[in-house]
């Protein structure tokens, strides 16, 4: 019995994690026949669009086509000269505004642009490395080896090219860190340090001392927060809560979350009051998942908003005025783009604005934040900030046309009013109220929607909690709109059906063990299709796919260029 536990707590482990990564890795080599053809037909796509009538088509055309003969004229042009180094190299955020001052320059035959991109030795191989946009690519210790050593790696880099910008592209870990070589760089080398400072960014980064923040210091308006260092401090304001319930002061529920980042309990919304028991109850499961309450990892309580829209909110700033903004609904995985014009989040993010500049601080630097759109008395739409990220969001994809890709590296390096507009105006073209949802373009990742054909198993799980509930609900609009795939989409089916067929001929052992194993647990999952219903759901969910290859010049592959 006790080597039977023993197997399972393995099984359950790293060796289980591994057996899910070697499959999937499996499955992705086997899927190439699928990525060359998609590959393939944006490739024709993008040139049939611009053929003819792309100006920046023909810069780019004209840019590659420099002979060494030319060079020298072309040196001659140059007004002004810049050297760009970007962190990040791992991330697609990285690689799209590596794309973005790419296009600016070729937009400007009067700019040269140097991209140089530093990440760590664990992930020296990723796709911007390899991009043309990259001139050149650095490895440097990683913050969680060496912070020191991080920072010593950045500093040489802008010393050995000579960098006029640092454009930060942090992961979690590494915002705070870029943050506290600001005046190291500006001092020092004169470079043009792309982000705020070490105080500004250690407020920012702390969902409590951001509320705080905004209540205390720029007079805003925002969530109720505390902060808890243990789980007694926690008991204590669950009886407090419940005291303000019982005589009506308590104007919401507060919700328990990590002021870190935490996988395992971010999607909890556990909230207080309740029952010591049941506080009790998820005070030990915490501890039990190695995230307890302390001193060192403390956690917070924040007013919780049941009601409403959540929002993502990208910006960028630059000396406490807004430049460009980007808005879109928010998700758990984050990974759909379709960009939202909403007033309220606009109105906070001026407020937001106007109080830093009669503030000590002076913001500039990429940012994202977390909305929550509520309605409240006379039918009234407020905005709340739930959180803030001083880094840069991979809603950045957004901005994905040329022209709107070119807008965006001249912000980031030359921004100035007459660009602000003609960026106002590109978004407005790209996503004007009058335009139906499947007419904007929709940023997306191919293999990400691609997995959601399938439903949520111990191997691939690329779907929300409620997957089963959604089959459902296809499988009685079926019932109800009786109907066929469109020529377009049947077309495009047929066109990747040979690579289909070679890719499911890889992957037969990595199905035939998934289903297998799925039939087995059947009796544990939350649903009640039949595998005939489940495969019918898996077909219109294929159509789903299919179309939205159909229309490549909408939907718009994050990652590719």
């Amino acid at each position: 019995f006790n080597k039977c536990s023993q197997f399972q707590r393995m099984l359950q482990g790293s060796i289980y994690h591994r057996i899910r990564a070697v499959l999937h890795l499996w499955t992705l080599q086997c899927l190439l026949p699928v990525s060359l053809t998609f590959v393939l037909l944006k490739s024709i796509s993008k040139w049939w669009f611009n053929y003819g009538n792309s100006t920046f088509s023909t810069e780019k055309a004209k840019s590659s086509s420099i002979t060494s003969v030319d060079k020298d004229r072309q040196e001659e042009k140059y007004v002004r000269s810049y050297t760009v180094v970007m962190t990040g190299g791992k991330m697609s955020k990285t690689l799209h505004l590596a794309r973005c001052l790419r296009s600016f320059q070729l937009s400007d035959p009067t700019l040269k642009l140097k991209i140089v991109v530093l990440e760590s030795q664990r992930f020296r191989y990723s796709a911007t490395r390899f991009s043309r946009c990259v001139d050149h690519f650095e490895v440097i210790t990683s913050p969680r080896d060496s912070p020191k050593s991080y920072m010593d790696g950045i500093y040489s880099a802008c010393k050995k090219y000579k960098a006029t910008h640092f454009l930060p592209v942090a992961a979690p870990a590494e915002a705070v860190y870029d943050a506290k070589l600001k005046e190291r760089l500006e001092d020092e080398l004169g470079v043009a340090h792309l982000h705020m400072n070490s105080e500004l960014c250690d407020i920012l980064d702390n969902k409590h001392s951001f509320g705080c923040f905004l209540r205390d210091t720029l007079k805003l308006q925002s969530l109720r927060t505390h902060q808890v260092s243990s789980n007694e401090e926690v008991r204590k304001y669950n009886k407090l809560f419940r005291e303000e319930r019982n005589s009506g002061k308590l104007r919401r529920s507060m919700i328990l979350k990590n002021l870190s980042y935490d996988p395992i309990h971010r999607l909890d919304l556990f909230q207080l009051p309740c029952s010591d028991e049941k506080l009790n109850h998820y005070l030990e499961r915490v501890i039990r998942d190695g995230n307890p309450i302390t001193e060192e990892e403390p956690w917070q309580l924040q007013e919780f908003l049941s009601s409403g829209i959540e929002y993502a909110a990208m910006i960028v700033v630059r000396k406490n005025h807004l430049v460009t903004m980007t808005c879109c609904p928010s998700s758990a995985s984050q990974l759909n783009y379709i960009h939202t014009e909403i007033a309220p989040i606009r109105n906070w993010l001026n407020d937001f604005m106007k109080g830093l500049k009669n503030s000590k601080f002076t913001l500039t630097g990429q940012l994202c934040f977390d909305f929550m759109v509520v309605t409240e008395a006379n039918n009234k739409q407020v905005a709340y900030p739930i959180e803030c990220n001083p880094r840069v969001h991979t809603q950045c994809t957004i901005y994905n046309r040329d022209d709107v890709r070119a807008a965006l590296g001249s912000l980031l390096l030359e921004n100035n009013e007459e660009r602000e507009k003609l960026m106002i105006e590109l978004l407005k073209r790209d996503y004007a109220v009058n335009k139906k949802y499947h007419e904007m373009p929709n940023v997306y990742w191919f293999y990400n929607e691609f997995f959601k054909i399938v439903p949520n198993s111990w191997l691939f799980a690329y779907n929300g909690a409620n997957d089963f509930s959604e089959r459902s609900k296809i499988l009685e609009y079926m019932n109800y709109q009786v109907g066929y795939p469109s020529v377009g989409v049947i077309v495009t089916g047929l066109v990747y059906l040979p690579a289909i067929f070679l890719s499911f001929a890889g992957m037969l052992p990595v199905l035939i063990v998934m289903l297998v194993v799925n039939l087995s647990k059947m009796e544990d999952q939350n649903s009640d299709l039949s595998f005939i219903e489940h495969c019918l759901a898996m077909f219109c969910k294929a159509s789903f796919f299919f179309d939205r290859l159909v229309h490549l010049q909408i939907n718009i592959e994050g990652d590719l260029w």
